[in-house]
C-alpha cells in the first residue's frame, strides 16, 4: 500500500553545552530538513480499532498536504458498523467517505435556530403568556415561532472535530473544548442565513467555513417548497480556508473550492407509519398506512473541486452520471500537482472505479398514488435511488499503474425505504409492517367502552446474518497482499427471567327472584389479594342474564372496588363484558347485587356475576440470554502476503462487560389524545413509528464494551503471540422521563381547576399511556480507558504472562446541560393563542377556563462536560509476573478558565518526585506582559505553555519563559521574540537579559496588494553568545534554502531576491550556482544550503564545507537513491508492487 512520502522538518541541533539551553531548542521553529529516510509503507492489515465500540478504522491514505504550520491528510475511510437500509451512497460509494477538507453540519432540533434561544418552561405559571409560548413551541410555524431545542453543529475538518450548540451568541461544545466560533452576523449571532463561521482552535489556527475570503460561497441551503411558511436555512458550511496561527500571508493559506449543483431535491422514501383512523373500537380495528414525505425540499449541493496551497494544487474530477442518485456527482479522479511559477507538474494521481449494488425486495405497508410532480415519491429519479447504490471496487494509482481492490459480502440488499430494517436501521428479515406489535388503547369514561388491541406486525429485531449484507470483506493491496475482515453483530447479555405462572380467580354470583332454589333478591361480596401478581394479566369478566322485571329495592349492578357497572338496558337483554385492570399485590373487593325477577335460563331466575382473573408467579427461571443490537463489531482481521495460504498476522477481538445504550424496542411510541374538545370524550391513541427513532440518542453507539481483548494469533504455528486487554468506563444513558421511570410531563392547567365527576377523564389520564422516552446523552463522558494490560505468551499453550499494566483515573472538571423542550397536545385541535383571554382573568372562574389541560410539556436535557485524566500508574513485570518498576503520573488542572494541564507530577521507581508546572496566557495575564497575554487569549492561542518550571523533590531545577512581541520586527504579528531560561533560580516578569537564550531578531513579511503582512518566517535570530543566524526562504517562501551562521540578515539581504526568484521559477542547477556565489561572498560564515523538488522532498543538502548530498526520487515521489558529493550511492531503496 502506497503511503505518501513526506519529509520531517527539524531544526539542526545547536551545539551548546548548556543543558538548560537544550531544553528550549524545541521552541525554535522546525524548518530545516535532515537526511530523509526511505519512504515507508504502511504494514498491511494493521488497521486501528475503536475498542470500546468495536469499530475498525479502515482507511486508505492518498496524500498529505504539509506546509510550514498546517497538515491536511487526504484519505478515504469505510464505516465498518454496517450498511443501514436507507443509507445513501456518498460520491465515493456506499459506506465510504472521502476525507478532504471539511464542513460544519447543522442538525436541526425543533426549528432552525434564529438566535433567540430556548425558553425555560421547567415550572410554568398559568398565564396567557406562558400558554402562548407553549403553543408556539407546539406549532412554531402557525404564529410566532419559538424553538424547543438548540441545533447541533457538527464539525469535521483536518485537526478539528466536535459538536457545539450556539447559546447566547456563543458556542458551547459538547466536550467543552477551548475552541472559539465567530459568525458573520452582528453580535456574533447564528441565524438561519448566517453565511460564515470562523472557528479558531486553541492553537490559534483559523478555519473558515461557508463564505471564503474572496467572497466565494460554499454553503448548502434548504429551500422550503411546501405551502406552509418555513424559513430557508443553511444546513452545511463547507471549509473554504485554513489560516495558520502565525502568518497573515495569503501564500500560507490552504484554500478549498467547490462546484455548485443547484435546485436539487431529496430522494424520497417512506419515513414511518401511522394509524389511518385512530377512532378504534371493537368494530374498527387499527389499520396502518405508510407515511410518505409531503413535499421534498429543494437545496443546493457543493462538491469539492480543488485544494490550493503553497507550491501545489489538488484537483478533484467528478461526473454527473450516477445510476442511483441523478442529482449527485461521483468522484472519478484525484490529481496532485506541484506548482513552480507557471509550470504545473503531476506528482500523484488516483482513479476511482465503481459498480452498483442492485437492490431488490422488501415490503411497504401501503402504496403511493402517482402524480405529475417529477420529484414525487414515484418519480423515476426516486425509484432509481431506492433500487441501486454506488459501489467502490478499485482505487487505481495512475502513476504506478497499481490498485487497491475492494470485495464485499454478496447478499442482495433490499430496496431502500422498505420495512426490512431493525430498530437501529440495519437490514433484517422483516416481512411485515415497519411497526412492531404495539398495544393501543381506547379509554372511556364509561369502562364498558374501553378497547385494547395491537397495531403492527413488524419484526424489528436485529438479524446478525442480514446485518452483514454488502459489507466490505476484503482489501487487496498494490503489493499483492490482502486483508480479510470478519464481523459479528453487536450484542449484550441480559438475564431473562421466565416466571412460573399460576392462574387465579375470585368470583361473586348473585341470583334474583324465581330461582329453583327459591332465591329472592340477593347481594354478595368477596375480597381477594394477589401475591406475586403478573403485570398485565388482570381481567374483570362481568355477566348479566336477561330479566323481566326490576324490583324497587335498587338497580342490579356489580362493583370492583369503587367502580360500579350497571346492568344493560332494556331488562330483556343480557350481556357479558371483559375489562382489563391491574390488580398488583393489593386487596380488592368484588360485590354484586341482583334485584330482578323472571323465569329465565337454567336457574329459572336472573343471575349476575363478576369474576376477577389474574396470574401469579410461583417462582422463576433466570437464563443469560444474548440480545443483538444494531450494527457490527469487528471479530477478526486476517492479513495475507499473497504468497502463502495462511495469514501472516491475525488479530482476534473478544468483548465483555457490555453497556447497551440503545436497546431493542425504541421503534415506535404511543400516547393518548382526547377525541373531542373536552375531557368528557374518550381518549384515542396517537401512534407513531419511524425508521430509527431518536430519543436524544442519535450520536450514541448502540452499545459500548467495558472490556475488549485483542489476541495476536499465529495461525501458521498454531499459537498466540500475546494479548492486550483494554478496560473502559461504561456510563449508562440517563432516562429523563418515561412512564416506567415514574417521571411524567406536566399538564398546563390552573392550580384551581377541579376535575368534575361522571364520565370525565382527568387531564393527566393521557400521560398514563405515553410510551415516549427521552435520554440525557452523556457521550462526552463515555469510553474512557481505565486500564490496559499487556501479556506475552506463557510456556504452556493458551497461557499468558503479564508484561505491563497501565491504570488511569479521571475527574469531571466541568459539566452543564441545555434545555430540550417537548410539548404535546392533549386535544386534537388546541386553542389558539389569544383565543378566550377570559380564561386568565382574576378572580379565576372555571366556567371561563378554556385553556387548562390543552397542552402538556416536559424538559429534556442535552449534556456537556469536560473530563480529564488525573492519574496514571504504569507497572512493569518480570517473568514471574512480579512488579519490578512503577511510575505514577499525576495531572493537575488548576485554572478553570482553560482546564489545561498546569501541573504534572511523576513518582518514579526511585521514589523521586519530578514536578513540572505549566503556565498559559490566562495564568499570566496579570503580569508585565498583560497586553501580550490578553492578545494571545483574544486570538485563542492558549494551548502552548508560556512558562515552564521543573522541580525535583520540590526543589526548583529550571525555568523557561517565552516573551511575545507585536512590532515591525515580527511583521506586526504576535510572535515569540525572546526565550529566557534559568537553572534553579526563578525568573519573573520583567525579563532579565542575563537569562535570554534566544532572540528572534527579525521575522519576514509579504506585500500583498500594497499591504505588508507578516508570514511568521524567522529571518534572523541570535544565540546566547550573540552569534547571529540568518535564514533565506525560497520556493515562494515555503522552504528554507540557506542557513547562514555568523552573519546578520542585512549582510545577506543583497542576495535574497535573486535566490528566491530562481527557486520560484528557475532550475536547480542555477539555484545551486547562485548559492555557491553567496557562500563565496561571505567567507566567515558557515552556510548550509538546500534545494527541493516541490511536493516531493529535499533534493540536495550542501554543508558548510561544500559537500553535497543528493536525493533521487522515482515518478511516484518515492526515494530511490542517496548519493554523496562524488556521485557514490550511499543508500538505495527498491519497491516491488504486484502489477
Amino acid at each position: 500500500m502506497f503511503k505518501t512520502f513526506t519529509l520531517k522538518l527539524i531544526f539542526i541541533t545547536l551545539l551548546v553545552s548548556n543543558a538548560i539551553f537544550s531544553q528550549v531548542t524545541k521552541d525554535l521553529p522546525n524548518y530545516f530538513p535532515v537526511s530523509p529516510n526511505a519512504a515507508s509503507f504502511a504494514k498491511e492489515g494493521l488497521f486501528p480499532v475503536d475498542y470500546s465500540t468495536g469499530k475498525i478504522n479502515i482507511s486508505i491514505p492518498l496524500y498529505t498536504i504539509k506546509t510550514k504550520e498546517l497538515t491536511v491528510p487526504i484519505d478515504i475511510n469505510y464505516n465498518s458498523a454496517g450498511i443501514q437500509l436507507d443509507e445513501l451512497a456518498s460520491w465515493v460509494g456506499l459506506g465510504w467517505n472521502l476525507n478532504a477538507g471539511g464542513a460544519v453540519i447543522r442538525n436541526v432540533k425543533g426549528i432552525p435556530d434564529t438566535g433567540t434561544g430556548v425558553p425555560d418552561i421547567s415550572n410554568l405559571a398559568f398565564t396567557a403568556v406562558n400558554y402562548d409560548n407553549l403553543y408556539n413551541q407546539y406549532d412554531p410555524y402557525k404564529f410566532n415561532a419559538i424553538d424547543t431545542a438548540y441545533d447541533e453543529f457538527i464539525i469535521n475538518a483536518p485537526g478539528l472535530s466536535g459538536t457545539f450548540y450556539f447559546v447566547n451568541n456563543k458556542a458551547v461544545f459538547k466536550d467543552l473544548q477551548n475552541t472559539m466560533v465567530k459568525t458573520s452576523v452582528t453580535n456574533n449571532q447564528l441565524l438561519t442565513n448566517t453565511s460564515t463561521l470562523e472557528i479558531t482552535k486553541s492553537d490559534g489556527t483559523v478555519y473558515r467555513f461557508g463564505q471564503g475570503l474572496d467572497g466565494y460561497n460554499a454553503n448548502e441551503t434548504v429551500h422550503n417548497t411546501s405551502g406552509t411558511f418555513k424559513p430557508d436555512y443553511i444546513t452545511s458550511w463547507y471549509l473554504t480556508e485554513i489560516i495558520p496561527a502565525n502568518s497573515k500571508s495569503i501564500n500560507d493559506i490552504i484554500s478549498f473550492k467547490y462546484k455548485l449543483l443547484d435546485n436539487t431535491h431529496d430522494y424520497a422514501i417512506i419515513v414511518g407509519e401511522k394509524i389511518i383512523d385512530n377512532n378504534i373500537s371493537a368494530s374498527n380495528s387499527p389499520v396502518l398506512a405508510s407515511i410518505f414525505p409531503e413535499k421534498t425540499n429543494s437545496s443546493n449541493k457543493q462538491f469539492l473541486t480543488s485544494i490550493n496551497f503553497s507550491n501545489g494544487i489538488i484537483e478533484f474530477t467528478s461526473s454527473l452520471n450516477r445510476q442511483d442518485l441523478v442529482d449527485d456527482y461521483k468522484l472519478d479522479q484525484i490529481s496532485i500537482y506541484s506548482l513552480k511559477g507557471t509550470l504545473k507538474t503531476l506528482v500523484q494521481e488516483y482513479g476511482f472505479v465503481y459498480d452498483y449494488y442492485t437492490r431488490y425486495g422488501g415490503y411497504t405497508t401501503s402504496t403511493y398514488s402517482t402524480t405529475s410532480d417529477p420529484y414525487d415519491y414515484n418519480a423515476q429519479r426516486n425509484i432509481n435511488s431506492r433500487n441501486k447504490s454506488l459501489k467502490l471496487t478499485q482505487i487505481v494509482n495512475n502513476i504506478l499503474n497499481v490498485k487497491h481492490i475492494f470485495e464485499y459480502e454478496n447478499t442482495q440488499l433490499p430496496l431502500r425505504g422498505t420495512t426490512k430494517k431493525d430498530f437501529w436501521g440495519y437490514i433484517n428479515a422483516n416481512t411485515g409492517n415497519l411497526s412492531p406489535p404495539t398495544r393501543v388503547d381506547r379509554i372511556s369514561g364509561d369502562i364498558r367502552n374501553n378497547y385494547s388491541t395491537t397495531a403492527g406486525n413488524g419484526n424489528r429485531s436485529a438479524n446478525e446474518t442480514l446485518m452483514k449484507s454488502g459489507i466490505l470483506q476484503k482489501i487487496t493491496f498494490p503489493e499483492g497482499g490482502y486483508s480479510v475482515f470478519e464481523y459479528e453483530a453487536n450484542r449484550y447479555i441480559e438475564n431473562v427471567t421466565i416466571p412460573t405462572i399460576v392462574s387465579k380467580n375470585a368470583t361473586v354470583v348473585v341470583y334474583g327472584t324465581g330461582c329453583n332454589a327459591n332465591y329472592g333478591p340477593s347481594t354478595n361480596s368477596t375480597v381477594f389479594t394477589p401475591t406475586n401478581y403478573v403485570l398485565g394479566s388482570g381481567k374483570l369478566n362481568i355477566t348479566f342474564t336477561a330479566a323481566t322485571q326490576e324490583s324497587n329495592i335498587g338497580n342490579t349492578n356489580v362493583k370492583y372496588d369503587t367502580e360500579t357497572f350497571g346492568r344493560p338496558a332494556p331488562l330483556t337483554i343480557g350481556g357479558s363484558y371483559t375489562y382489563a385492570r391491574e390488580f398488583n399485590n393489593t386487596s380488592h373487593t368484588l360485590s354484586a347485587a341482583e334485584y330482578r325477577s323472571g323465569s329465565i335460563g337454567a336457574y329459572g331466575c336472573p343471575v349476575t356475576s363478576i369474576t376477577a382473573s389474574w396470574q401469579e408467579s410461583s417462582g422463576s427461571t433466570t437464563t443469560p440470554t444474548v440480545k443483538y443490537v444494531g450494527g457490527l463489531r469487528i471479530k477478526s482481521v486476517k492479513s495475507y502476503d499473497g504468497k502463502n495460504t495462511n495469514s501472516v498476522t491475525t488479530k482476534q477481538y473478544l468483548y465483555e462487560n457490555e453497556n447497551p445504550l440503545v436497546k431493542e424496542g425504541n421503534g415506535s411510541y404511543v400516547r393518548g389524545v382526547f377525541a373531542g374538545d373536552n375531557a368528557s370524550y374518550d381518549i384515542l391513541p396517537v401512534f407513531s413509528t419511524s425508521a430509527v427513532l431518536d430519543n436524544n440518542t442519535g450520536s450514541s453507539p448502540a452499545v459500548t464494551y467495558g472490556k475488549v481483548t485483542e489476541i495476536d494469533a499465529d495461525i501458521i504455528n498454531s499459537k498466540n503471540n500475546g494479548k492486550i486487554e483494554y478496560y473502559y468506563e461504561n456510563i449508562a444513558l440517563s432516562r429523563l422521563f418515561d412512564i416506567n421511570a415514574g417521571n411524567l410531563p406536566k399538564v398546563f392547567k390552573s392550580p384551581q381547576y377541579i376535575q368534575s365527576g361522571g364520565v370525565n377523564q382527568p387531564f393527566e389520564t393521557t400521560l398514563n399511556y405515553l410510551s415516549f422516552t427521552f435520554f440525557k446523552n452523556d457521550m462526552w463522558n463515555q469510553g474512557s480507558l481505565i486500564k490496559k494490560n499487556i501479556y506475552k505468551t506463557g510456556i504452556e499453550p493458551n497461557t499468558y504472562k503479564i508484561v505491563n499494566s497501565m491504570v488511569n483515573q479521571y475527574t469531571i472538571l466541568k459539566q452543564s446541560s441545555l434545555s430540550y423542550n417537548i410539548v404535546f397536545n392533549n386535544f386534537p385541535t388546541p386553542i389558539f393563542p389569544n383565543d378566550h383571554p377570559e380564561t386568565f382573568n382574576l378572580p379565576y372562574s372555571q366556567g371561563s377556563d378554556f385553556h387548562s389541560g390543552i397542552l402538556y410539556y416536559a424538559v429534556g436535557q442535552t449534556s456537556q462536560g469536560k473530563k480529564a485524566l488525573t492519574n496514571t500508574i504504569e507497572t512493569d513485570y518480570d517473568n514471574n509476573e512480579v512488579a519490578t518498576t512503577q511510575k505514577t503520573t499525576t495531572y493537575g488542572y488548576e485554572n478553570p478558565l482553560h482546564n489545561q494541564v498546569t501541573k504534572t507530577e511523576i513518582i518514579n521507581s526511585k521514589n523521586e518526585a519530578l514536578k513540572t508546572q505549566l503556565s498559559y496566557p490566562q495564568d499570566l495575564v496579570a503580569t508585565n506582559q498583560t497586553t501580550e497575554m490578553q492578545k494571545l487569549i483574544d486570538q485563542n492561542k492558549i494551548d502552548k505553555p508560556i512558562k515552564t518550571e521543573t522541580f525535583v523533590n520540590n526543589v526548583q531545577t529550571s525555568e523557561s519563559i517565552t516573551k511575545y512581541e507585536e512590532s515591525s520586527a515580527t511583521g506586526m504579528l504576535l510572535l515569540p521574540k525572546e526565550i529566557h531560561s534559568s537553572k534553579g533560580s526563578v525568573e519573573t516578569f520583567p525579563f532579565s537579559d542575563a537569562n535570554r537564550k534566544i532572540n528572534f531578531t527579525l521575522y519576514d513579511t509579504d506585500v500583498v496588494n500594497g499591504v505588508t503582512l507578516g508570514n511568521g518566517n524567522v529571518l534572523e535570530y541570535s544565540l546566547e553568545n550573540g552569534t547571529p543566524v540568518s535564514i533565506i526562504w525560497g520556493y515562494n517562501k515555503t522552504q528554507p534554502i540557506a542557513k547562514i551562521e555568523n552573519a546578520t540578515y542585512s549582510q545577506v539581504s543583497a542576495y535574497v531576491a535573486n535566490l528566491q526568484s530562481i527557486s520560484n521559477t528557475g532550475n536547480e542547477l542555477d539555484l545551486i550556482s547562485a548559492m555557491n556565489t553567496l557562500r563565496a561572498s561571505i567567507p566567515n560564515a558557515m552556510i548550509t544550503t538546500y534545494t527541493y523538488i516541490p511536493l516531493v522532498g529535499v533534493s540536495t543538502i550542501t554543508d558548510p564545507k561544500g559537500n553535497k548530498t543528493s536525493y533521487t526520487y522515482d515518478t511516484a515521489g518515492r526515494l530511490q537513491f542517496v548519493k554523496d558529493k562524488d556521485g557514490n550511492i550511499l543508500s538505495e531503496n527498491q519497491y516491488n508492487y504486484k502489477q
